[in-house]
């Protein structure tokens, strides 16, 4: 016998009709049932909120070598890359027509002071002839003159021959601050010119400066006054590092905001024994902006939104949601600070705020609070390192 087919696609559809409600009844718990929830108890936890800037890392001193006077590279006389104290000799120009010119001033100098002995000599012959009558007064002015002029010829000379021997002495290039030296950007046998060529760079050693700038609003909501900010520890971190392993101080507060940006510049000072922080390289600065204190914590994914309100479910005694206003403070990674309007030890519902509504009764699920690998302060070693630094400076 054959079934007709309008029969056959009826009891094809209620056959799938069934199966979905059997799987609908499987999914949903039983009538008058309540859902299984996860909840957690809210908890207080010391915690600090700190800012973190980008900078780039300076050397206090910063030096592009450069020669004083022009001439022809004679000698390198330092190891490219290694420490240099001041005062060592790093460079020679070939100075020979410079001592032949101290040499020549020198002697010109000499004649010049037999010249000023002899007008002198002169003048004062004059000036007890005069008394006898035996020269004329005009003579005697004359002879005056000509000593004050040798005398005057005496004095430029000397400053001739000062110049002369400064030039020959900046022959010989030093190094004007203690550091790391560069390479050597011109080698023997080249001619230089004065105040252009650039010879080398030095930077100097065991500090470094990290410069960031601080929003105005945070400026004044921590700080506000500059003494507020010296000496506030920071923690430093370079790129590829793990954590922030480098310790260092505020110790500059610029006089001025950036009008253009809102911005203060503020600079932290960081001892570098090991040579670590190379000058120019990205950094990433943290500070605390205020002490640790006592704050409840729950996880941010519980957190919902009405109408721009923030708030959490609770859960009561009845184990019945209850709708909680709250109000946010700083984010711990995963976990939000909350302000006010929740107290310690409450249940929250963390997982499946879409789904329960206020009132609604709810099996909960009580979870342990995960915060093993969750900082929540720049602990206080790590300050203390730092302020025991920064009073060694």
């Amino acid at each position: 016998m054959k079934i007709p087919l309008l029969a056959l696609i009826t009891a094809t559809t209620l056959l799938l009709a069934g199966c979905d409600l059997a799987e609908t009844a499987q999914a949903s718990p039983p009538q008058g049932q309540a859902p299984s929830i996860e909840v957690l108890k809210a908890r207080s936890f010391d915690v600090q909120p700190w800012k973190t800037y980008t900078s780039r890392i300076e050397a206090p001193e910063q030096v592009a070598l450069r020669p004083r006077i022009s001439g022809v590279v004679e000698a390198i006389h330092f190891v490219e890359g290694q420490a240099v104290k001041k005062d060592d000799l790093l460079i020679t120009l070939d100075s020979r027509y410079l001592a032949a010119r101290v040499d020549q001033l020198s002697a010109e100098l000499a004649s010049a002071s037999a010249a000023v002995r002899q007008a002198e000599n002169e003048y004062n012959r004059a000036k007890r002839l005069i008394q006898q009558q035996a020269i004329s007064k005009e003579q005697a002015e004359l002879r005056q003159s000509v000593a004050q002029q040798r005398r005057a010829d005496v004095n430029s000379i000397k400053a001739r021959l000062t110049q002369a021997e400064l030039d020959l002495s900046y022959a010989s290039i030093r190094a004007p601050i203690a550091g790391t030296i560069s390479r050597a950007e011109i080698t023997a046998g080249n001619t230089i010119s004065a105040n252009q060529s650039l010879l080398t760079n030095i930077s100097s050693q065991q500090q470094r400066y990290a410069y960031f700038n601080m929003e105005e609003r945070t400026w004044y909501r921590h700080y506000s006054k500059r003494e507020n900010a010296i000496s506030a520890p920071v923690v430093v971190q370079l790129i590829g590092e793990e954590g922030y392993p480098h310790r260092g101080v505020i110790d500059f507060v610029d006089n001025v905001i950036d009008e253009s940006s809102g911005t203060l510049r503020i600079r932290a000072v960081l001892p570098d024994e090991e040579g670590q922080l190379l000058p120019g390289a990205f950094a990433r600065v943290r500070l605390a902006v205020a002490k640790a204190s006592a704050k409840v914590l729950v996880p941010d994914r519980a957190i919902a939104t009405d109408l721009g309100n923030k708030f959490v479910l609770t859960v009561n005694e009845d184990n019945q949601a209850t709708y909680t206003q709250v109000s946010l403070g700083e984010r711990f990674g995963d976990y939000r600070v909350i302000e006010s309007g929740l107290a310690e030890g409450v249940s929250v519902v963390i997982n499946g705020t879409a789904k329960v509504g206020p009132g609604m009764t709810i099996n909960p699920v009580e979870v342990d609070m995960d915060t093993h690998d969750l900082q929540l302060t720049l602990n206080a070693q790590l300050l203390n390192n730092t302020q025991t630094a920064a009073a060694t400076r």
